[in-house]
Formats: structure tokens, sequence, C-alpha cells
């Protein structure tokens, strides 16, 4: 396996567990290897736009603080005008460290 197969398969899997435990449950792994990330990239093209985002948002349990941590140009972190698996799961990770505190 080659480093960047590996880097990815890594990535899937912390995408994977990541949006499970935030999103709420088993439920939600779904198929593609149990990667929830593609529930949301409706054209299949491996990202995010405006409107996916859009529903991703209006996924999470928690809205009190979508408005202020969620929005598109914060976790477009690279201003591509649209958001990588890699650049939704560290948002991700951002937004449960700053809970735990």
């Amino acid at each position: 396996m080659t480093t960047c197969t590996r880097h990815r398969l890594i990535c899937r899997l912390l995408a994977t567990a990541t949006l499970t435990t935030v999103l709420g449950g088993p439920q939600l792994a779904l198929a593609d290897g149990g990667g929830t990330f593609s529930l949301y990239d409706a054209d299949r093209n491996g990202y995010l736009d405006q409107q996916e985002f859009v529903t991703f948002i209006a996924s999470k349990r928690n809205r009190a603080d979508v408005a202020e941590f969620w929005t598109f140009q914060r976790v477009d972190e690279d201003g591509d005008g649209r958001i990588s698996e890699q650049e939704l799961v560290r948002a991700l990770l951002e937004d449960i460290k700053r809970k735990q505190q």
C-alpha cells in the first residue's frame, strides 16, 4: 500500500468515525466502506459545495452554535469554494475539542 493510499484510508476511517459520532451513531455509516461524507456529497465529486454543506449543517443536532462556528468560509480552509473530506474532518475535530473545553 502506498503512502498516499494509506493516508486516504486513514482520512476516510477518521472521517467515518468522527461523522458517525458527531451526527448520531452507527445508522449513518452506510455504503462506501462505512463513510458518511458521501451522504452529503450528492454529486459524488469528492467535495461539498455550498448547497451540500447546507444539507450537512441541517443534520447537526446541536444547532445553537451552527451560525457562529459552522460557516462555509471557515470550513473551506483553502478558499477554493468547496469543502474536502479532510477539511470537514478537521472542522469536526475542532468542534469536538471546542465543546470539551
